[in-house]
């Protein structure tokens, strides 16, 4: 038997073992590093983002829900909430939305309460005002216009009539912050002023807005303090909660409109007494009696008309960015679940290759280890050391790595469209043990599976070289015609090739993989620069949008067509809607009714995304957007439900689906407009085209048209595009991850799998140095073998590529986007470049191997 000395003796051996094969060792240990740190980084991403989120909300104290009324609200609806105090905390909001003619933007202008308890804002620079001449700003609006800065003076320059709502307009800029209701960048909802978007909002003290009704009332209920959101817990309370505070407030409709109809009702007295004391004075039918008392008859008739407002009720998923955030979370754990198994099958491939071909190597000194009496156990314990180590390490690097990298990079990629605060990273020990797990049975799994039959063989069985693989013919010898007109070499090459069907399917298979993950990476970026092409050139024929406040006049006639830049104009009416329906994330979309006898298609190509067929607005139905129609799961034929500002919802029919990139749109006629709102339309806006012109001739028609009376927004579409796809730039961060992590893989793959070549044929490649052949010849020999499997790993990569492409964009697509499904060819060819790249780097790395060749120690080594 063994002593402890011979254990000693054995454990150095391998570990000279591990020492003698580094480049082996170090292949495992660096793909178990790479599928790990991308499984691990990936998955722990998206819960990093959503506990940023969560964090976030609560130290801010986001309100869970909030009521508005089409009246306002007044003290009363306070004091009934006051009641349930013990259930909820709540704070009273006043705001006025108004529309900026010095830069065309609608700003939304809040009064702060001395005490913020709920919503409340985060400063990003300065500190929140103190006194009625200070204001601090939405952190866009310094995006929006640079030249605010802390000390600035801002000024609120509006209509006569929105700037008597203030009793002051001209502040000092003190800070600027971010609120928990907005976490999107851009969006900050819809209002009836303007174009009908808010660009940012500003805050001031109480004293500065006029009116004393209360805009909107925030809640926050309290059973809802430390549930996670977005989950169901969260989902099933907040519908008890909303339901809760409907019935509260539900006889405050009754109690509000009877308050109305008696302030009405008391400025009808001294009407009434005029009449009274006329009739007493003066003979019935009296001209001026019967116009006194018509006009009494009137005014009753309108105390009589008031109805009872309307209660609105929102929560959290009504927050522009809310739900959004989280379902681009969602996106990044969709990701996580499909991208990692490519590295992770890969690895395990690779691991089995490896461990195949040691075990092969280490033949002889297993069958020495047996004849010494060592047992099993410890024969395979080199193997298991050996595979062991690569995966500990290769783990533990890996999830260093991952978990610190891939979180905070794919983060600050979304950084760009969201103002929430830098994410922690955290350990999910769950993955991380998943990972390890993965990573054990990728090499000591493999091991174990090779080992299975050599453990159980003799001892002489196995002192004895395994007999070589014996030769067949293949299907391509009975194809003559092609067989005979083959070199020597050629022939050599697609024999050795199909007679190790294992190297070649793995080969394949790992290329392929790697392809795949190149391919998707080129794909997304060319997928998410064809937005801006197609959108803005394809789609889009307009280079200007202009909201007037009502229908056109003459003199804004004039105004638009006048000068040399003008080349042509759309009349439409245009306004914002909502499109709301359970399960999915509320979305605002433009309503769009060009004028009769215009041209839409001149403007705005409405067509099928596949077929190009045109699409024509009829009277039976509404064309929408194809990303509006896969968000709510909809086709032609089917209904969709939307709600214009101020009005109550109404049921649509969908007549087609048009190809749209940016945003979402509603198009219907006049006449189906009508029937749907029982109103005409009010053609509010112009699209207009523009002839060659540079930004300042722009510019300066936008600040000519802004000075008519009634224009209230030009919005420039060069802007639009400049401002629209900047966040679409940090995407190439993501897709930059892909690529890089994929290539890695892809020459580590090459690497290893040429490595095992080699090393299998050394005896082989000996014989044909001694029988004369040069190195290079020596190297082509393997480099054939290698360009065929790499070709063919390209070909089945790019299969796999279009099926991965299409599964990202998927789930990566925001609600407010749509990428173009199209691979472009150059995808293909950069994937399949880099792939051929790798490998001739690889061969160049093997070709200085055989060059030191000994071929003597090659030969005699089974001896």
């Amino acid at each position: 038997m063994v002593g402890a000395a011979m254990t000693a003796a054995y454990f150095k051996t391998i570990m000279r073992e591990i020492w003698s094969s580094k480049a082996r060792f170090a292949s495992i240990l660096l793909i178990i590093f790479l599928g790990v740190a991308f499984y691990t980084g990936i998955r722990a991403t998206g819960p990093d983002m959503s506990q940023a989120a969560n964090d976030y909300y609560a130290k801010q104290k986001l309100a869970t829900n909030s009521v508005q009324s089409t009246m306002g609200l007044t003290k009363a609806d306070i004091r009934v909430l006051n009641q349930h105090r013990s259930q909820l905390t709540y704070q009273a909001t006043r705001y006025a939305d108004v529309n900026q003619l010095n830069n065309s933007q609608v700003v939304r202008v809040m009064v702060l309460p001395t005490t913020q308890r709920l919503n409340r804002l985060r400063i990003v620079k300065g500190r929140l005002p103190r006194h009625a001449n200070e204001i601090v700003l939405d952190a866009q609006a310094q995006r929006l216009q640079p030249k605010l800065k802390v000390g600035s003076t801002y000024r609120i320059s509006s209509t006569a009539k929105r700037n008597a709502q203030f009793t002051r307009r001209t502040f000092k800029v003190v800070g600027f912050v971010n609120s928990p209701t907005y976490v999107e960048n851009t969006n900050r909802g819809v209002t009836n002023v303007g174009k009908g978007t808010l660009d940012y909002l500003v805050y001031v003290r109480p004293q500065v807005i006029k009116s004393s009704v209360i805009t909107r009332i925030d809640v926050q209920f309290k059973n809802l303090r430390g549930v996670t959101p977005y989950t169901a817990k969260y989902r099933r309370l907040n519908r008890e909660n909303t339901a809760q505070l409907k019935r509260w407030l539900k006889p405050q409709a009754r109690k509000r409109q009877q308050a109305l109809q008696a302030q009405a009702q008391a400025k009808l007295k001294p009407l009434q007494q005029a009449t009274q004391q006329l009739a007493s004075q003066v003979p019935a039918g009296t001209a001026q009696l019967v116009k006194l008392q018509s006009q009494l008859k009137r005014a009753q008739a309108q105390v009589a008309a008031i109805t009872m407002p309307t209660y609105l009720y929102t929560d959290r998923t009504d927050n522009p960015g809310y739900t959004e955030y989280h379902e681009n979370t969602q996106r990044v754990v969709a990701l996580s679940t499909v991208f990692p198994l490519f590295f992770i099958a890969i690895a395990a491939l690779i691991c089995l290759t490896t461990m195949t071909r040691m075990v092969e190597e280490l033949r002889l000194q297993m069958g020495t280890l047996k004849a010494l009496g060592y047992t099993n156990t410890a024969v395979g314990s080199e193997f298991m050391i050996y595979g062991g180590l690569a995966a500990l390490i290769g783990t533990a690097l890996g999830v260093l790595f991952g978990v610190n990298f891939f979180p905070r990079f794919i983060a600050q990629a979304y950084g760009s469209m969201y103002n929430l605060p830098a994410i922690n990273v955290q350990y999910i020990w769950m993955d991380i043990g998943i990972a390890l797990a993965i990573a054990l049975l990728c090499t000591l799994g493999t091991a174990l599976v090779v080992l299975r039959v050599d453990l159980n063989s003799l001892p002489a069985q196995l002192l004895q070289p395994r007999a070589p693989k014996a030769g067949k013919t293949l299907l391509l010898e009975r194809w003559q015609w092609l067989w005979h007109r083959l070199s020597f070499n050629h022939k050599i090459t697609l024999r050795n090739l199909f007679r190790y069907k294992q190297r070649l399917l793995m080969t394949v298979l790992g290329i392929a993989g790697c392809m795949a993950m190149m391919i998707t990476g080129f794909g997304l970026k060319g997928s998410i620069g064809d937005i801006s092409v197609k959108q803005f050139n394809e789609l889009w024929h307009y280079d200007a949008v202009v909201t007037r406040s009502g229908n056109e006049t003459d003199q804004q006639r004039q105004a638009l067509s006048r000068g040399q830049l003008y080349q042509a104009s759309l009349k439409l009416q245009a306004k914002q809607v909502t499109v709301k329906q359970s399960g999915v994330a509320e979305q605002t979309a433009t309503l769009g009714i060009p004028a009769p006898h215009q041209s839409l298609s001149k403007f705005v190509v409405l067509w099928h995304r596949q077929s190009h067929q045109a699409i024509h607005i009829g009277d039976r139905g509404a064309v929408i957007d194809e990303k509006l129609a896969k968000l709510y799961g909809v086709q032609a034929g089917d209904d969709l439900t939307i709600k214009l500002a101020g009005q109550t919802t109404r049921r649509i029919h969908i007549s087609a689906v048009a190809e749209n990139y940016v945003n979402h749109f509603i198009y219907m006629s006049p006449t189906y407009y009508r029937r749907v709102f029982k109103q005409a339309p009010v053609y509010n806006t112009n699209y207009v085209r523009f002839k060659q012109a540079t930004k300042k001739q722009e510019n300066a028609y936008a600040d000519r048209l802004l000075k008519q009376a009634g224009v209230q927004n030009v919005t420039l579409m060069s802007t639009e595009k400049a401002t629209n796809f900047k966040m679409l730039d940090s995407m190439n961060l993501v897709v930059l991850i892909f690529v890089i992590s994929a290539g890695a893989l892809a020459l580590v793959v090459l690497y290893n799998l040429t490595n095992i070549n080699v090393s299998e044929r050394i005896r082989e490649l000996s014989t044909i140095k001694v029988l004369g052949f040069y190195d290079g010849e020596v190297t082509m020999y393997i480099f054939r073998e290698n360009l065929i499997l790499t070709v063919l790993g390209i070909i089945a990569g790019c299969f796999l590529g279009n099926w991965l492409h299409a599964y990202i964009l998927q789930t990566a697509e925001t609600n407010a986007l749509m990428f173009s499904p199209t691979i472009h060819p150059l995808s293909y060819v950069y994937a399949a470049l880099l792939t051929l790249a790798f490998s001739l780097l690889v061969m160049g790395m093997m070709h200085r191997k055989l060059k030191r060749v000994n071929m003597l120690d090659a030969l005699k080594s089974v001896d």
